[in-house]
């Protein structure tokens, strides 16, 4: 029996981190915000369906490797180390969230976290990377995009997360 669950996990997770990429390679294509560098956070949807379906373990892995190939993808090799960490953090916050607050802290919640600490762990890496602090002088702009965009890749995911119930159960 565990012989079979094996194979889907592993096809779910190749599905979630292609899926991932697409989200984040079509984003870095369009401008949706007019904020530099502020971006929806599409693929962060993914992350929170993939904590609910397959666990935090999984999603970290799933969120680590879509960003370092998204990174390599979008921005080229500067633009991994801001990818992968975001990344780390948004998906840390969230199953951390879920552990200690769902359901009263709901997919919404948890984008909004998830969108909030992705970039406010992109600033350290900046912080680092230009050794300055001044950087930080950006994160209430962030912070308030990470409301937006947080709660728009939360809501998505709950949508979807619901059509797939539906699905599994066979209910139209």
């Amino acid at each position: 029996m565990k012989n079979k669950i094996i194979p889907k996990k592993i096809g779910l997770t190749a599905i979630f981190v292609s899926l991932g990429l697409v989200l984040q390679y079509a984003e870095s294509r369009i401008l949706i915000t007019p904020i530099p560098g502020g971006k929806l956070g599409l693929a962060n949807i993914v992350s929170i369906l993939n904590i609910f379906m397959l666990g935090g373990k999984n999603a970290l892995l799933v969120a680590t490797i879509r960003a370092f190939l998204g990174g390599l993808l979008t921005g080229g090799a500067m633009a991994v180390p801001y990818s992968v960490t975001g990344a780390i953090a948004s998906v840390l916050i969230m199953c951390l969230s879920k552990k200690l607050f769902y359901p009263k802290a709901s997919m919404v919640g948890m984008g909004m976290l998830g969108a909030a600490f992705h970039n406010f762990a992109q600033l350290l890496v900046a912080t680092v990377m230009y050794g300055s602090l001044y950087v930080f002088s950006y994160l209430p702009l962030l912070l308030m995009l990470s409301l937006v965009s947080g709660a728009t890749t939360g809501c998505a995911a709950q949508i979807f997360s619901e059509r797939i119930f539906k699905a599994e159960k066979g209910i139209n």
